[in-house]
């Protein structure tokens, strides 16, 4: 067997190796960077060369990048780019072709100022493009082989199998890792679509929605603008960042800027270099002090109408694709949905809450000292709950408690509620029946069973003298703590056939003095820190 022979019989079992290797590497496809290294090496040792490394073309495929490198270079090149078309792998990707140059330092391809920059002194140099299912992808460049002999049409060989082999692997890795994302995108979209109708509150849509755009995308951050029916404008709703309060003054006509292009057009749009883009509206970026580099924008359409757009904002890694456009318009969408029922949502409780209100104020008509009642305590039962910092179900429960607490004088004659002058023994404790009653026709009503406590002991007193249970203290529920002060207060401050109202400051003095004996001492501080704010405004005033 002559040496030619030898040599290439050497390759063939090399060959055989590095087929077996890539084999037991499908187990490990899940982490493409771990494969990339493994298999560099692995052409390094068996080709026994000094130096390796795999570049690979960017998503704009412009650039090629120093993917993976061997040796101590590896820190400070990985990740540094060459355009296509520079130096020699450069040079293989732009033509697809080999080149092999036994003589770097005068070779005009080399980029001699990459080996001096790293202290690294370039002989001899292979490269061979990588293909991957739709063309090439990278190349494999080898630097420095050991011995004297330098670079062989079976290393030229050897290195073209094994990238072409590599090619293969990588698009499976790139295919699996795609694969993998889109699984968890979708997964991550189902939770977030549970989320989003999770609520019928559009602020907290809103807010949600932008929440998972930046992890749904893996993005910088993200907006939600809104368009004014009045003034046919978008307004920043969602905005990220310290600046949000400034941000959502600018206003954007339709047309004007990407978002307001895409408002008006009823069209998505992705633009990966907003800097080049005559549609760039730049003035957000310098009230927020932000950098937009690039930018996927969707409308959100309702009933066939645009009322807004979502924009996702600097991709974490490369630019935004088509799938990223697929998925905020699949969001879009959601959040259309999610808002179409809270205004559903929003005009039946608006509905229900008049319709209550007409219902105490005809309840209202009967007593003709008493007007607007009902509408005052209303008010200042909100004022107080805010100030206490009640949950939206709280608040929700006291608005109806407020509004209906006297629906029970319904049962009451109206000898009595129309009596000019002080009640008697026996038509009071007639009076004392109106909780009662109250309660027992809202029981009737199962949606309405948080309203309730507000109307049976509205009439309760904090030390247990009150009506109708003689509870105290906690035992009283606090929507009917808050009712009792706000009902007391406006007593107070309106005129009655028999007596003339207190002004605003002896009332409150009132208050304060039978706090902890009539009334919560909690639900007065709360009431009067509202009134010092200008919360709660006294007809008497």
């Amino acid at each position: 067997m002559n040496s030619l022979q030898k040599e290439k019989t050497g390759y063939l079992k090399k060959e055989i190796k590095f087929y077996r290797r890539l084999g037991l590497l499908y187990l490990s496809l899940g982490n493409s960077d771990r494969l990339l290294k493994i298999m560099l090496n692995f052409i390094i040792r068996h080709m026994n060369v000094e130096a390796g490394t795999l570049f690979l073309l960017d998503s704009t495929n412009k650039n090629i990048v120093f993917n993976v490198v061997s040796g101590k270079a590896r820190r400070k090149l990985i990740g540094e780019k060459l355009p296509v078309g520079a130096g020699i792998a450069g040079y293989v990707v732009k033509t697809g072709k080999p080149y092999l140059t036994k003589n770097a330092k005068n070779d005009k391809r080399w980029l001699r100022e990459i080996g001096d920059s790293i202290r690294f002194k370039t002989r001899d140099v292979l490269c061979v493009p990588l293909y991957g299912l739709d063309g090439i992808i990278g190349t494999v460049e080898v630097i420095n082989k050991k011995g004297r002999k330098g670079f062989t049409d079976s290393d030229m060989y050897f290195l073209k199998s094994g990238a072409g082999q590599l090619g293969v692997l990588i698009e499976h890795a790139r295919f699996l890792k795609e694969a993998n994302q889109r699984v968890t995108q979708l997964d991550l979209l189902r939770n977030i679509g549970k989320v989003i109708n999770s609520t019928l509150k559009q602020g907290e849509i809103r807010g949600r929605t932008i929440e998972s755009i930046t992890r749904l995308l893996n993005c910088e951050a993200g907006s939600l603008l809104l368009l004014d029916e009045n003034t046919r404008e978008l307004y920043f709703d969602v905005t990220h960042g310290e600046r949000g309060a400034e941000i959502k003054r600018i206003r954007l006509k339709l047309g004007e800027g990407i978002a307001g292009w895409v408002a008006e057009k009823s069209k998505s749009v992705i633009v990966n270099n907003v800097g080049a883009d005559k549609r760039f509206y730049s003035k957000a970026d310098k009230v927020s002090q932000f950098v937009t580099r690039n930018i996927v924008c969707v409308p959100i359409r309702l009933k066939g109408k645009v009322i807004g757009v979502i924009e996702a904002i600097n991709k974490e890694s490369g630019g935004f694709t088509k799938t990223d456009q697929e998925l905020l318009s699949y969001l879009a969408d959601q959040v259309a949905v999610a808002i179409e029922n809270s205004n559903l949502y929003e005009d039946l409780r608006v509905t229900f809450l008049e319709t209550s209100e007409s219902l105490a104020e005809a309840i209202e008509q009967r007593d003709p000292y008493t007007g607007g009642h009902t509408r005052r305590v209303l008010n200042y039962c909100v004022a107080t709950g805010i100030e206490m910092r009640l949950t939206d179900e709280e608040m929700d429960n006291l608005r109806l408690s407020a509004i209906l607490h006297d629906i029970g004088k319904i049962g009451v004659e109206d000898r009595i509620l129309r009596k000019p002058g002080v009640l008697d023994e026996v038509e009071f404790a007639s009076m004392k029946k109106h909780p009662e009653i109250g309660a027992e026709i809202i029981r009737h009503i199962k949606k309405l069973e948080g309203v309730i406590p507000g109307i049976l002991y509205h009439q309760e007193k904090y030390n247990g003298n009150g009506y109708p249970s003689g509870a105290k203290n906690g035992d009283i529920p606090l929507s009917a703590r808050i009712i009792s002060v706000c009902d007391t207060f406006d007593a107070m401050t309106t005129n009655r056939p028999y007596r003339k109202g207190l002004n605003v400051q002896a009332a409150l003095d009132e208050l304060k003095h039978f706090s902890g004996i009539q009334f919560d001492p909690d639900v007065i501080d709360a009431f009067i820190s509202a009134y010092k704010k200008g919360k709660i405004k006294p007809e008497a005033d």
